[in-house]
Parts: C-alpha cells; sequence; structure tokens
C-alpha cells in the first residue's frame, strides 16, 4: 500500500500544471496575482469557511503554491514543507542549513516536473515534488550567493523562458556587503548568468565587498518578472532599492531594470529624477516589483508597467520603452509605502485593474484610454485593517483577498465592499494563494490555513 500511495502521487505531480494550480507566487511568471477559473466570485465568497489550519514546525513568513492535491511553503529557517491540500497533513519535509534567513517562495515547473526551493545556505535546490528528495542534476543545487549571511534571498523564485529566476538583498538593517543580483539559471544545464546591480560590467557571482559600491538590495516579494506579451521576448524585469545610480560605470540603483531572458544583456532602464534624494532618504524603489498591465491595443503605449515604492508614489510606465531618467507616463501620489505585490485583474468589459494593499487598506485603480492616451484612475478604496506596511493582494473571479492584521477578508473587485472575512494570526509577509475553490494563507504564528466553499 506504501508503494501504491508513492506511486499515485508521482503520477498526479508528473501531470502539467493544471488551471487550478497556483504554481509559483502570484500564480504565474508575470506575477498577475490573478485567476478567474469560475470556481470563485462575489457570488459564493461569502460562503467561504475553515476546512483547516495545522501549525507548522516553524514559521513560514511567505506565500505557498499549489499543485494538484499538495501544497508547498518554505519557512524563514530555510526548511521547505509539503502538505496534503485535503488534510493538512505535513507529508515530507526538505532542511537547509545557513547563517540567517529567507522569506522566499518554492516554485514548480510543469515541464521537468521539479519544485524548486530557496535554503538558507545560498543555494537553490531541485526536489522531487512527490517526495522532498534532492535532485542533483543539471547543476543543481544552484549557487545564488556568495556571501549568505549578508546577501539574503527574500524574494519569490520565478520560471519561464527555460530559466529559474532568483534576485538578492541584504538583511534588515541594510548592514554590507551586499549587491543586489538576478540570477538566471538554465534549467536544461544549470548554465547561469548574472547580472549585478552594482558593478554590472562583471557578470558573476561576486564577493560583494569587491564592488566599490554596496547594497541596491532586491528584496520585493514578487522578485523577478516575466514579459508574458510574445513581442516581448520573454524579457525580464526587476526593481532595486537604495544604492548608487552610475549607469556609465554599471551601478542601477533604485531603478527598474530589463534584461534579455536569460539575463545576461541589459535591454534599458527607468530611474525617477530623484534617485539621490531616494538614495539618502531610504526610500527604495524596489520595495515592489513591477506589475505588468495586460496590451492596450488602442494606447499609443500599448505596454504599460505600474511601479510603486518606499517613495509613496505609484508610477506608469511604458515597458516597451522604459526610457532613463524621468520617462513616466504618470505618477500617482499614495498615502503610504508600497511593499505589497500589487495584483492585475481585466473585468469583463475588458477593463484593466490594479489593486494594491498600504497601511491603510485596499486601493484600486483602472487603467482609462482617451485619445490614445493611458492613465490609471483611482476607483476605490476599502479600509481593511491592515498591516503597518500592508501585505499582497490576489484576485479570483472578481473577488479580491487580502491578508491584513490578523484576518483574512475577500472584498468586490468592482466597488471594494467586503464580502467576507475571517480571523487568523498576525500577519507580516504572508499573502494569500488561490487553487480551485480554496483559499490558503500562512500566518506569523506558524499557522497554515485552508478555506473552502
Amino acid at each position: 500500500m506504501r508503494f501504491l500511495a508513492a506511486f499515485v502521487l508521482a503520477l498526479a505531480l508528473s501531470a502539467p500544471a493544471f488551471a487550478a494550480d497556483w504554481p509559483l507566487f502570484d500564480r504565474d511568471a508575470a506575477r498577475s496575482g490573478s485567476v478567474s477559473d469560475g470556481k470563485l466570485s462575489p457570488a459564493n465568497a461569502g460562503k467561504l469557511h475553515p476546512v483547516w489550519h495545522v501549525l507548522l514546525p516553524s514559521v513560514a513568513d511567505a506565500a505557498p503554491i499549489v499543485v494538484g492535491d499538495r501544497l508547498f511553503i518554505t519557512a524563514t529557517d530555510g526548511t521547505t514543507f509539503a502538505v496534503d491540500t485535503a488534510s493538512g497533513k505535513l507529508i515530507w519535509k526538505f532542511v537547509t542549513h545557513g547563517p540567517k534567513i529567507t522569506t522566499s517562495v518554492p516554485a514548480y515547473d510543469p515541464a521537468t516536473k521539479a519544485l524548486y526551493v530557496a535554503g538558507v545556505d545560498g543555494y537553490v535546490h531541485e526536489l522531487d515534488p512527490a517526495t522532498g528528495h534532492e535532485l542533483r542534476e543539471n547543476g543543481f543545487p544552484e549557487q545564488i550567493t556568495l556571501a549568505p549571511a549578508t546577501e539574503k534571498d527574500a524574494s519569490s523564485l520565478n520560471l519561464a523562458n527555460g530559466f529559474l529566476y532568483a534576485q538578492t538583498s541584504g538583511y534588515i538593517g541594510d548592514a554590507p556587503p551586499y549587491v543586489g543580483h538576478v540570477v538566471a539559471i538554465r534549467l536544461s544545464d544549470g548554465t547561469r548568468h548574472v547580472f549585478n546591480t552594482l558593478c554590472a560590467h562583471r557578470h558573476e557571482l561576486i564577493e560583494p565587498q569587491t564592488c566599490p559600491e554596496q547594497r541596491s538590495g532586491m528584496w520585493s516579494r514578487a522578485g523577478v518578472v516575466v514579459d508574458p506579451d510574445p513581442s516581448m521576448g520573454g524579457r525580464i524585469y526587476a526593481a532595486t532599492g537604495n544604492g548608487a545610480f552610475k549607469p556609465s560605470k554599471g551601478d542601477y540603483g533604485d531603478s527598474i531594470i530589463a534584461l534579455s531572458a536569460d539575463a545576461s544583456k541589459l535591454l534599458g532602464y527607468a530611474t525617477p529624477k530623484n534617485y539621490d534624494q531616494l538614495d539618502i532618504e531610504d526610500q527604495d524603489l524596489g520595495s515592489s516589483s513591477p506589475a505588468l498591465l495586460p496590451r492596450q491595443n488602442n494606447s499609443s503605449t500599448p505596454l504599460m508597467m505600474v511601479q510603486g515604492g518606499k517613495d509613496r508614489v505609484l508610477r506608469l510606465l511604458d515597458r516597451a520603452h522604459l526610457g532613463g531618467v524621468g520617462h513616466a507616463l504618470q505618477n500617482l501620489e499614495l498615502p503610504d509605502r508600497l511593499f505589497g505585490a500589487p495584483a492585475v485583474w481585466t473585468d469583463a468589459h475588458g477593463t484593466a485593474w490594479i489593486f494594491i494593499d498600504l497601511s491603510d487598506g485596499v486601493h484600486a485603480y483602472r487603467l482609462v484610454t482617451a485619445n490614445g492616451k493611458s492613465r490609471l484612475q483611482p476607483a476605490w478604496h476599502a479600509r481593511v485593517p491592515s498591516t503597518r506596511e500592508g501585505s499582497s493582494v490576489v484576485v479570483a473571479g472578481g473577488v479580491v483577498f487580502v491578508a491584513g492584521a490578523s484576518l483574512l477578508a475577500a472584498l468586490d473587485a468592482t466597488d471594494g465592499h467586503e464580502l467576507w472575512l475571517h480571523e487568523i494570526g498576525p500577519i507580516h509577509w504572508q499573502s494569500p494563494s488561490i487553487a480551485g475553490a480554496a483559499v490558503y494563507c500562512a500566518d506569523d504564528e506558524g499557522y497554515l490555513w485552508k478555506f473552502g466553499l
């Protein structure tokens, strides 16, 4: 019977990822945070109820991913857990050892049938999702930092274009030496490309103290974002934090950078005019990742992105032509700093929406285009009891889900009215994930929750 159970589990996980799965942070490589499979809607969200909640062996300050009947989540101590979604039972755990912590989120690749997880040892590990056994092939485990004591793998892993993507930052307190960098690992053979956002002329992992400049940490929840539009060739985007901005010397602090799919080439960058002020005042542009809007064929700038930061500004940019310094299409003042990942949703009329959570609740914006000119317009604000820094939001079938201050809430995406609310433990970087008609979320007391219809 034990062999049969293992065989059935392996068979289920070897199938391609289904529409009901949530195999990456915010579901897809573009980090839309949105799913419209008809399972959840404003009509039934109020019927959600707890299915189970279990205490994990260690706290996971992150979001889970869901594939088939298994949930995977990485704890701050570098341990990844596999949980049965039906019962909440712990199936296996994979432990790493290192000097600090991680808040990364695993990534499942249906092409390789493998699970990729970040450790506290400075490596990304490839696992068999059925058993948790490490797969030592094609170059894995892959090193993504030479300084795990000072360079943190804070952000979620991503998968696209046949590559695994990771980015690094420093730890709390901005204690150098560290240099924010993007790592792209080709899954077929383990070939690694590195883009250092400081000392960018050095295309390899570096001992951070050997770079004259420091910081430029990349610590957003969503991490590297992949462009889904076929015309963009799989390019990737990342946002950097405080650090020097001197393009002539290869330094790109407080910037949005566009890289080729393999991270070997810088394709463009966008930097606010007040980059020096951002650096001096600790106003990291890269406290959040870019949010990519769907193509707008009636706009003179059909491919756009949104970027918010600690400076309380939400920027609308032309991602096809980032333009260098000071080329935002629009700057919107926010009431507070943005730390969480935005969610992008398209309604039944084809209108694109952006949702963000700040310390004062959830804010919604509509993208409006008139005479070829696109702009974001505030749509509604819901005063959900939020965390001090806000969280990351997701959308399922026209319902916005957000983890607030010791609660999980569901809001109508069109007007923000409350559909459902349930108490959970306190929240830091945790955020919900959706799979089918179920909502999953961890909390800062170490509990993992499942809600269903």
